[in-house]
């Protein structure tokens, strides 16, 4: 089921739909190419029949470039009428005839009239449209592009009165496939998929599309959701059925499918289809090889779905620009007027303008894999703050702090495509920090000892985030070159009337000393907590009593004041 053959059956079935057909064909000039749908129990004679009368009316369109009614159509010699025909002529871009549409009536219906041959030049010019859209280079299906535009004319055509279907399939552990034997064996992976899954929509009606890599979707018009899981199923069982044969090694295959329905009061296909993916996710972390159906009473899959939104928003947001860069002061609790650096803090702007909290999308984000991206952006913008301000009358260096998450740490590429950041934007490393949190640290630690090695020789500090909540720490404390203990606001919400966290924030405050690193509390919120913090000698403070974070813009700009201390 390539993307023309697809296409072809999606608009046939509409045609005759939209014209109260008993059948529609579509011929190209050669006649290699004859598609026709008819579920009447007729079926095979009528496509016998129009095979047999597409040359008359190919050669009839020739002379005539344009839609002809032929309401009195016989056999031979006087016979009986065959039935009453309405043909459209379908041209390429470049103006040559692609082949014919034939719509076809049966005698005892009504016959065509001059008002449908300007239907036939919609519809024509319409599958011209559609034969256009793009194909995936490697399976020949529709891309996702073109999937959108042929589901919505559908949709619109189907209106509110039927339930319509969506199927999300993701190929289990094609990655393993990529890694043993390389990308062109994987993509031989995917192609051997979709012919399965091809050979089984055959006789549907439906759309099969590759999203992306080794994820699919189909699209079932007017088709309940029970019936959609049984589809899904043989889908399931046919891609079991195959191998993938590379030399004398052979990688048993499998699929996993989520399923859900296009509700009348839930048209839009982008959410049903987001759906599909979270109950594919669900058959994922349920044991592979399996399909479930969307379920909006199971919790899993309600957070799954809810992380696709998030994480769906924040990409756009993200690719659209819509977000801003806000700086928190890293201030000495000893010493009024002595902000230390800026702690780099994203927001996104949502589409009526609202900023959204890191508390409302980092779960998600974590989730789906999303903070390296997270924090080149971060970085980047960061950066480029950075070097424009320097040119302006009066500007003061700043110092900034940045968080990397651990998955950031473990980029291999990472490293590379930060110094080149550096490189061209001229800032200094004695301008920056980098936040490391402990779990990312000890969980990349190979990683982390290289970036910490070639960044500090360009005079980039390192800060351990969240300190006291990990295990492992202290072991390896030693051996990464970090300049500040950041501790985790966990210990300074109860500081003033928990004596154990009193204990353990001094005890992190001397031993940050010992080894000649800064102590930084987080959530300093009140004047009253400051001045504990400063009985335990903890040199650093950052939260609400500190400064409330602003716009970096702000931050930089020449008439900024400092944020003092309280």
């Amino acid at each position: 089921m390539d993307s023309a053959v697809s296409t072809l059956r999606q608009f046939l079935i509409e045609a005759q739909r939209r014209s109260s057909c008993h059948a529609s064909a579509f011929t190209s000039p050669s006649r290699d190419d004859f598609h026709c749908h008819c579920v009447a129990d007729d079926a095979r004679e009528v496509e016998e029949m129009l095979r047999g009368i597409a040359d008359t009316f190919l050669a009839q369109v020739r002379d005539a470039p344009s839609p002809i009614i032929r309401n009195r159509v016989r056999y031979e010699n006087g016979g009986p009428m065959i039935g009453r025909f309405l043909v459209a002529p379908v041209f390429e871009s470049s103006g040559e005839l692609a082949g014919i549409v034939i719509m076809y009536r049966l005698p005892t219906q009504e016959p065509f009239e001059q008002g449908h041959l300007r239907h036939a030049s919609q519809l024509s010019r319409q599958l011209s449209r559609l034969l256009s859209l793009p194909a995936d280079p490697v399976t020949g299906l529709i891309a996702r592009a073109g999937l959108e535009k042929l589901v919505d004319w559908r949709l619109r055509s189907l209106g509110e009165r039927t339930d319509s279907s969506v199927l999300y399939g993701d190929i289990d552990q094609l990655h393993v496939v990529n890694d043993m034997f390389g990308f062109e064996v994987g993509d031989r992976a995917i192609a051997v998929v979709a012919h399965a899954l091809a050979a089984v929509l055959a006789n549907e009606d439906a759309v099969l599309s590759r999203l992306s890599g080794d994820r699919f979707t189909v699209f079932l018009p007017d088709c309940p959701l029970a019936q959609a899981q049984k589809i899904a199923l043989r889908l399931r069982e046919a891609v079991q059925a195959r191998s993938l044969h590379v030399g004398e090694d052979t990688f048993p295959l499998s699929i996993c499918f989520g399923a859900a329905v296009l509700t009348d009061g839930e048209r839009c296909f982008d959410h049903s289809l987001a759906a599909a993916e979270v109950a594919c996710k669900a058959a994922k972390e349920r044991g592979r090889n399996r399909v479930e159906v969307y379920q909006v009473s199971d919790t899993s899959m309600i957070r799954h779905r809810d992380d696709i939104c998030i994480v769906g928003r924040l990409r756009n947001a993200l690719e659209q620009g819509r977000y801003q860069i806000f700086g928190q002061p890293i201030a000495s609790l000893l010493t009024r007027d002595s902000v230390h650096r800026y702690e780099m803090l994203l927001r996104i702007i949502d589409e009526k303008d609202r900023l959204i909290l890191p508390s409302h999308f980092m779960s998600s984000a974590r989730r789906y894999q999303l903070l390296p991206q997270i924090d080149r952006y971060v970085i980047a913008d960061v950066l480029k703050h950075l070097r424009d301000a320097s040119g302006r009358p009066g500007f003061r260096p700043l110092h900034v702090s940045i968080n990397l998450a651990g998955p950031t740490i473990g980029d291999a590429g990472f490293l590379d495509w930060l110094e080149m950041q550096l490189d061209e934007s001229g800032v200094s490393g004695e301008w920056i920090t980098f936040e490391l949190t402990e779990a990312a640290a000890v969980s990349n630690m190979e990683q982390a000892q290289l970036l910490m090695s070639k960044l500090g020789a360009r005079g980039c500090r390192f800060a351990l985030d969240d300190f006291g909540t990990g295990l492992s720490s202290l072991t390896h404390l030693k051996n990464l070159q970090f300049s500040s203990l950041k501790i985790d606001g966990s210990f300074i919400r109860d500081l003033l009337h928990n004596e154990r966290s009193q204990a353990l924030v001094g005890a992190i405050a001397q031993l940050a000393g010992a080894m000649g690193m800064e102590a930084i509390a987080e959530y300093v919120e009140t004047p009253e907590i400051c001045m504990r913090l400063i009985e335990l000698e903890v040199q650093f403070g950052q939260g609400y009593a500190i400064g409330k974070p602003r716009p970096l813009n702000a931050i930089l700009a020449p008439a900024a004041g400092l944020l003092h201390a309280s």
